[in-house]
């Protein structure tokens, strides 16, 4: 209880004051990867709190993290079920010769094909889980990275189509620098 209750003061040991928006610290790559590593969705929280924009709001991400964290688990989990199912029907078939209706319609062979392919199923969706919390990490890092950036309208790229007289398209790259 002890340990839970400091990992909670750290993830949440901020300076929750109203500050200058001038003098504001930018938040740690680092620090904001350790957060979301340790507790998914606490780094993307921890930079909107140090963010210089006070309208970016990275709140609608937390509950994107979770849900698709907990969709690829339930799948997960009911892949692993399935295949241990498959698999004791095959080996129950094979050593006590008992069949369970659910299986009743395929054969040893297919019931073999079925568990591999449950098994090839469960191994991807266990690299698709563990790719969705590394980039939630990640993007915890890039986005502490990049908060500083100005992103104004004094910074802008404007692609436009080219046309000439002479049946000659292509593309115009204006670059705005002020």
């Amino acid at each position: 209880m002890k340990s839970i209750f400091i990992l909670i003061s750290f993830i949440f040991s901020f300076n929750l004051v109203a500050q200058d928006t001038t003098n504001l610290i930018h938040p740690s790559p680092k620090r904001a990867a350790i957060l979301s590593a340790m507790l998914p969705g606490s780094g993307q929280i921890y930079n909107h709190i140090y963010c210089k924009n006070k309208n970016y709001h990275v709140y609608w991400k937390v509950p994107v993290i979770y849900s698709t964290l907990y969709f690829a688990s339930q799948e997960l989990i009911n892949k692993i079920q399935l295949e241990k199912e498959i698999r004791n029907e095959y080996t129950n078939r094979v050593d006590k010769k008992t069949y369970d209706e659910k299986w009743i319609t395929y054969d040893n062979y297919n019931l073999v094909l079925l568990q591999k392919n449950a098994a090839k199923s469960r191994n991807t969706l266990f690299f698709v889980t563990g790719g969705i919390y590394l980039i939630q990490v990640l993007e915890a890092s890039i986005d502490a990275h990049f908060s500083h950036f100005d992103i104004s309208q004094n910074l802008s790229l404007n692609i436009q189509p080219f046309y000439s007289n002479f049946n000659f398209s292509g593309l115009t790259f204006a670059f705005n620098l002020k």
